[in-house]
């Protein structure tokens, strides 16, 4: 079976849990999959991590909370004027930080010294005139900076990100030492044999809602919803901080 098909339907399956809150028997999750008739030789091999096997199917999500309670999560993301770090720019910065209960989120577009191009403009949304209006780099640093703090790091593609992160931050004279995930290769771990793990092809195997730009902010929130998935795919009932499953 396709993998990309086999996580498409165990995440219909986990979404039908969700909707009704409680464990279901195998023949109702196969009707979430428009099967009839016998379907536990059908549906049981597609039951991952996330749920809970036995008489009924439950998720693990209602025994345990993610993130896990020892750790703060940030999931984080930016939008740039170009690929190269050192001569292009960060334009937006987002980010949303998970601790206990508490969920913080912050977004700010900041005005670059040089304009990105025409293609970054449609990929984005973002305007020249939004961009002409925005705060500069170093004081959306200086605000977001705090909410980094004591946190696991969580970003798709990580390495990009941080060689324009952490340089602007260097500028500042703020240091960026927090762990970091990468959500590409948790996804990795999580969802063999995938032929893509960018951020669309995971949010379509998982049938996230399309997204209509290419912004920082829906991308964390993109992000945050892939990890979830994958926090209980990889944990499957023994709860662990996200630093530990990437280790």
């Amino acid at each position: 079976m396709d993998p990309a098909f086999r996580y498409r339907m165990a995440t219909r399956m986990a979404r039908r849990l969700r909707a009704e809150g409680r464990p279901l028997p195998l023949p109702a999750l196969g009707e979430a999959l428009g099967l009839r008739g016998p379907v536990a030789p059908v549906v049981a091999p597609l039951l991952d991590g996330r749920f809970i096997r036995g008489e009924e199917v439950g998720l693990w999500e209602w025994r345990y909370p993610f993130p896990h309670p020892e750790e703060a999560v940030v999931v984080l993301d930016l939008e740039t004027t170009g690929l190269a770090p050192g001569l292009n720019e960060i334009i937006e910065v987002a980010l949303v930080r998970l601790e206990g209960a508490r969920r913080v989120a912050f977004q700010s577009l900041a005005r670059p010294r040089r304009p990105p191009s025409p293609f970054i403009q449609r990929l984005t949304g973002i305007t020249l005139e939004e961009l002409e209006k925005a705060p500069p780099l170093e004081e959306v640093l200086f605000r977001a900076y705090p909410l980094l703090e004591g946190a696991t790091l969580v970003i798709q593609n990580a390495s990009f990100d941080l060689g324009f992160l952490r340089p602007a931050l260097g500028e500042l004279g703020l240091e960026l030492e927090n762990p970091v995930v990468d959500s590409i290769r948790l996804s990795k771990r999580a969802m063999r044999g995938l032929r893509r793990y960018g951020l669309d092809a995971l949010s379509e195997v998982l049938e996230l809602a399309p997204r209509a730009e290419h912004r920082a902010l829906l991308d964390v929130e993109r992000t945050l919803a892939v990890v979830y998935e994958v926090y209980y795919m990889l944990t499957s009932g023994r709860p662990r901080p996200l630093v530990d499953l990437a280790r």
